[in-house]
């Protein structure tokens, strides 16, 4: 068959919430990362310290991809320490009570 394909693995998803309240529902390739970060990796992994489009979605692929490993190999907790250093959560009551759901993994 001309048009045949095989199905592909579903997407990692998560939903991330605190208190009850969702903070972010999606992809985990697209949650959101801090700039800071982006830069502070970018320097690390390419010497850049003003990335380009190429170099941030590179810091970014890797980011997820260590993220989705601390959240799949070790343990949520260390995924969760790992997920509030990269990301834009900014309430620092969020280590007292942020949970996970995780899909697609």
């Amino acid at each position: 068959m001309l048009f045949h394909h095989k199905k592909s693995a579903p997407l990692p998803h998560i939903q991330i919430f605190f208190q009850d309240n969702c903070l972010y529902q999606g992809l985990l390739k697209d949650i959101p990362i801090k700039d800071s970060v982006i830069i502070e990796k970018s320097i690390l992994f390419f010497d850049d310290p003003e990335p380009c489009n190429i170099h941030r979605t590179a810091v970014r692929v890797r980011l997820t991809e260590e993220l989705q490993r601390e959240l799949v190999d070790c343990s949520l907790s260390k995924g969760c320490h790992f997920l509030k250093t990269i990301c834009p959560f900014d309430d620092n009551r969020l280590s007292e009570s942020l949970s996970l759901c995780l899909s697609g993994f």
